[in-house]
């Protein structure tokens, strides 16, 4: 809508150009024409720079004075809306606004705020899904909000998913059960790379395993996991040490384009990586965050502060 906005301003502005030039020189020569171009030319360079000058600002005030967005889980408002589902946590919207407010001691440059799908926007340096595998959809068929997620990532923000992310989606205006975003199984299981997760951003996940029809490994799993010395100068030192935590649809070596923060013993899995996609990054985290006291959401919480707050960690990873 803003893009079309913009183009329509452009030719109002080109068509009243062309309206002064003729009341100007009803019987215009060639000079005239030449010096119409002229003018033309400079107001296009002119837009083009005040264009920049915009992403500039937009990118120096993310950095600086990050706004910070937690979808609430509607597409609109909350009136004649259900409620997003978040059938994996405890975690609600109104918890992480007031568990990240208290981590990152109310700076006063950062600011926190509760956001439909309809809010987002490019002036939140970082937004949050708190719904796990599942986010509101106001379109189930073209996918209109997930890639209003993409778009936002793509133009330079941070976006925050827990394990299986985009497996799921609700139409919130619509229904109150959110439902499976690709159903095709195999052998009656799910596979993983059937899914937005993997076939928009890369991202393949472990999961429950089954060998011969038995089940040799369910999630979550509690897992031993590490920072190198590669992970700790990127990101800064996240974890006390060797630390257990339960991994839940971690992110996997298969994947593509990404940064882990940390990773399982055998740097197989990731349980919390970003991957790159276009100017931004989509923050993966594989753990099951089943509350507020969980040990998995204050290590995510500690890495998101990382992120907002250390400007030697923007500068390496938006270089």
């Amino acid at each position: 809508m803003k893009e079309f906005l913009r183009n329509l301003i452009k030719s109002a502005v080109v068509t009243i150009f062309f309206l002064i030039f003729s009341k100007c020189f009803p019987s215009p020569n060639l000079y005239h024409y030449i010096t119409l171009l002229f003018l033309l030319i400079i107001f296009y360079y002119l837009i083009s720079i005040l264009s920049k000058m915009n992403d500039w600002r937009i990118r120096v005030t993310r950095k600086f004075f990050p706004k910070i967005g937690i979808l609430n889980g509607y597409i609109k408002t909350a009136v004649r809306e259900y409620k997003c589902q978040h059938p994996w946590t405890t975690i609600t919207p109104s918890i992480w606004q007031t568990e990240l407010s208290e981590v990152l001691g109310k700076l006063w440059f950062t600011n926190i705020k509760l956001i439909s799908m309809s809010e987002i926007d490019n002036s939140f340096y970082m937004i949050i899904n708190p719904f796990g595998d599942s986010f509101p959809e106001e379109d189930k068929k073209l996918h209109k909000s997930f890639y209003k997620i993409c778009d936002y990532i793509d133009k330079g923000g941070i976006f925050v998913v827990t394990g299986g992310a985009f497996f799921s989606h609700q139409n919130t205006i619509s229904s109150e059960n959110s439902e499976p975003v690709i159903i095709k199984t195999v052998d009656g299981k799910q596979s993983l790379k059937d899914s937005l997760l993997y076939l928009e951003f890369g991202v393949l996940t472990t999961g429950d395993v089954f060998i011969s029809n038995q089940q040799t490994v369910r999630e979550p799993l509690e897992v031993k996991v590490v920072q190198n010395e590669t992970d700790k100068s990127l990101f800064g030192e996240i974890l006390s040490g060797k630390q257990s935590i339960k991994r839940w649809r971690a992110l996997t070596a298969e994947s593509s384009n990404f940064l882990p923060l940390f990773r399982e013993e055998d740097s197989l899995t990731f349980p919390l990586a970003i991957v790159k996609y276009g100017k931004g990054y989509l923050l993966h985290a594989g753990m099951y965050l089943e509350s507020a006291d969980s040990i998995e959401l204050k290590i995510l919480l500690k890495a998101i502060k990382n992120l907002i707050v250390d400007f030697k960690i923007k500068s390496k990873i938006f270089s």
